[in-house]
Order: C-alpha cells, then sequence, then structure tokens
C-alpha cells in the first residue's frame, strides 16, 4: 500500500512540477487526435457514400433493332463486372416515358405512330471501377448502340475516397510521431530534472520499477487525457456538422451518423493515445535508467 501510495503522490508531483510542460504534451495530443479521428470520419463518410452510389449506379444499354434480345442479355449478365441485368422491353420505355410527361403533354406521342424505342438493358456493376472497362465492352458490341452511365459521378467520388484514406494514414503516421515526439520530451526533460534524487534513490536501494512507474504513468495519463479531449471536441463538432449537412443536402445518403460507431472510433482513439503515451514513456524510462545505471 505504502508503494502505491508513492506511485500516486510522484504521478502527481511530475504533473505539477512541469504544469506548463504538461499542458503542452495535452493540447499537441489532443490536436493530433482530433485530427486523426476528423480525418478518419470523412475516410468512412465517402466509402459509405461511394458504396451507396455503386449500388445506385445504372448502366443504360440501348440496343439496335435487330438485335437477339435474349442471348445478348446471356452474354452481358455473365460478365464478371455485372451484378444484375434487366431488360427494359419498347413498351415499359414508353410507359415510363408517358408518366413523366404527364396526361396533357403524353398526347403527342401518339401523332408518333409506333414505338420508336428499343430495347435496353439497366445493368448494376459490382464495383465503381469496374465502370468504364465494362461501358467500353458494351460499346465494342455490334447489336450494342448507344451506352449511357452516370459513373463520372461515381469516378470522382472514388477518386476523393483514394485521397481521403490517403490523408487518413498520414495524419495517423503524424499523429504517432508528433505524439511520441512530445510525451518522450516530457518525460525525458522530468528524469533529467530529477536525475540527482533518481542517483539516491538507486544507492538507498530503490528498485528501478519503483523509480520508474511515476515517469511511465504521467506520460500514459497525459496521452490518455489528449486523446479524452480529443475525442469529447470531436462529438460536440461532428454530430451538429453531420445534422447540418444532411439538413442542406438530404440526398446524400449512408453518412456515418448513429452513435455505436462514433462512440467505438471514441474508444479506439482514447486507448491508442494511452497506449501510445505509456509506449514511448518506457522507452524513454528505461533507456534512462540503462544509463544511470551503467557501470563506470
Amino acid at each position: 500500500m505504502t508503494t502505491f501510495n508513492y506511485v500516486l503522490r510522484d504521478t502527481a508531483r511530475l504533473l505539477t512540477r512541469h504544469f506548463f510542460l504538461g499542458v503542452l504534451t495535452l493540447v499537441t495530443t489532443a490536436a493530433m487526435m482530433w485530427m486523426l479521428g476528423i480525418t478518419t470520419l470523412f475516410s468512412l463518410n465517402i466509402q459509405n457514400l461511394l458504396q451507396h452510389l455503386e449500388s445506385d449506379l445504372v448502366i443504360s444499354a440501348y440496343l439496335r433493332r435487330d438485335s437477339n434480345v435474349t442471348q445478348l442479355a446471356d452474354t452481358v449478365r455473365a460478365m464478371e463486372s455485372v451484378g444484375s441485368l434487366r431488360t427494359i422491353s419498347p413498351q415499359e420505355k414508353l410507359s415510363r416515358l408517358e408518366t413523366r410527361m404527364g396526361r396533357q403533354q403524353a398526347r403527342t406521342l401518339d401523332l408518333i405512330g409506333d414505338n420508336p424505342l428499343p430495347w435496353s438493358f439497366e445493368i448494376r456493376v459490382r464495383s465503381a471501377s469496374e465502370v468504364r472497362h465494362l461501358v467500353s465492352m458494351l460499346m465494342a458490341m455490334s447489336d450494342v448502340d448507344d451506352v449511357i452511365y452516370s459513373g463520372m459521378v461515381v469516378e470522382r467520388v472514388s477518386a476523393i475516397s483514394r485521397v481521403a484514406s490517403q490523408a487518413a494514414v498520414i495524419m495517423f503516421v503524424l499523429s504517432v510521431m508528433i505524439t511520441c515526439l512530445v510525451v518522450y520530451n516530457t518525460i525525458h526533460i522530468s528524469l533529467y530534472s530529477r536525475q540527482e534524487e533518481i542517483g539516491i534513490m538507486f544507492l538507498v536501494g530503490a528498485t528501478r520499477s519503483y523509480i520508474s512507474t511515476p515517469f511511465v504513468l504521467a506520460g500514459t495519463f497525459l496521452a490518455f487525457l489528449g486523446a479524452l479531449t480529443a475525442v469529447l471536441g470531436i462529438i460536440s463538432a461532428y454530430i451538429p456538422g453531420i445534422r447540418i449537412v444532411q439538413e442542406n443536402l438530404p440526398f446524400l445518403r449512408g453518412l456515418v451518423e448513429d452513435y455505436r460507431t462514433i462512440g467505438n472510433l471514441g474508444i479506439l482513439l482514447t486507448g491508442f493515445g494511452a497506449t501510445l503515451g505509456w509506449v514511448c514513456s518506457f522507452i524513454v524510462v528505461t533507456r534512462f535508467m540503462s544509463s544511470v545505471t551503467k557501470p563506470l
């Protein structure tokens, strides 16, 4: 119990003795973890949006009048990139057109005479990355007259998704490097400021773990508190922000808004920050203790 009380007392002493340095460590860790969390949420939102766009992406292939619809449908359906295929008859397309035009304007279609609309396929792809290749294959078929698709939007969102993923990786690396550097320097300064005291404790028989534990706990606590502050900042900024986006852009679907996902991300960030602080503190304390106890 005495050892435990010493550890808590000395940890609190370390935090208060270098108060401004501890605040700097906390603020820096919070800022890096906040940026990492926001970048991760942005990447998740882009990926979810891309998945919804892919599921809604339809390629319309218009056939020539003399085409064998059944045989061509079987050929296209067998392609690896095709998720599903639906055959649209000329009569069905005409009915759709009449519905869109309304009763008054639909009467003008009677002047056309025979239905001029061709057979067509509505094709859904498995992945947005396969759109260009599938369109090229369809255009190369002699029985296909024209191909219409809105894949450009999906391709641009896919490009944004790749950039967001790369940004998340970069932010992860920067967060690790900067947080480790700040925590390392903070504990390093604390150790050197008590170098004489640590030497005396060694002389009177104190163990390395007895001396090291307060320093490791101090670094872990600062990184944990910084990560926790970042999580609170993410929650206070992201949830109102996502509501504003949904109110102004209601057509965007798949945005991350459930509290479970945000909560899980918060737990991961907090645990990651605490682990990072513990690892950095342990490394610097171990190196320092090795140099102090090295025989002359």
